[in-house]
């Protein structure tokens, strides 16, 4: 088996295990809001229900729909994983991780919407500001399936710029060892 096999085959269920396992712990544990600061000012652990897509977004909008609209955009994404996938070099290493990654995120939170009808979210990174008038900034709660995604995204950002290797040159034909008559 190839290096991309090899990567793309160890790092995705792994990864996915993760994911459900983390998420499992939340969603077995927490009370729905339930939240526990783990660096006070900066990141909190808090069980909420993403009924939305990305970062929630249009959870407003979709209703019943967003498993559909969820499982839609994880068909089209796993095509293009597995375009790109056969598509790359037996040898390659950095491109089968970014695919596996966003394959994880997309299977990761595709099976929570099947199991629960929502994504399990529970990181929770704010910053709040030390003079008056103390704003908070928060980001969007999030999971390990949405690092995942993240991580996997930035990986095809590095690997598109990398210069791209040329193909090996077949060797040229010799005459005298393919029968041919040397004058």
């Amino acid at each position: 088996m190839s290096k991309k096999h090899w990567v793309i085959l160890l790092t995705t269920p792994l990864a996915v295990l993760l994911d459900q396992a983390t998420k499992f712990f939340i969603h077995s544990t927490f009370r729905l809001y339930q939240e526990i600061s783990v660096i006070p000012g900066y990141l909190n652990i808090i069980y909420v229900q993403n009924r939305g897509l990305i970062f929630g977004s249009f959870s407003d909008r979709l209703g019943p729909y967003s498993i559909w609209v969820s499982l839609a955009i994880t068909v089209v994404a796993l095509g293009i994983i597995v375009h790109l996938f056969f598509r790359t070099e037996d040898r390659a290493v950095l491109l089968p991780l970014a695919l596996s990654m966003v394959l994880v995120g997309a299977i990761g939170n595709l099976i929570d919407r099947l199991h629960w009808g929502y994504v399990v979210d529970f990181i929770q990174l704010y910053y709040v500001e030390n003079s008056p008038p103390f704003k908070a900034h928060y980001w969007p709660t999030f999971n390990v399936a949405d690092i995942a995604i993240t991580c996997g995204i930035i990986l095809l950002l590095i690997d598109s710029f990398r210069p791209q290797r040329e193909p090996a040159a077949k060797p040229k034909a010799n005459p005298e060892t393919e029968g041919g008559s040397a004058k």
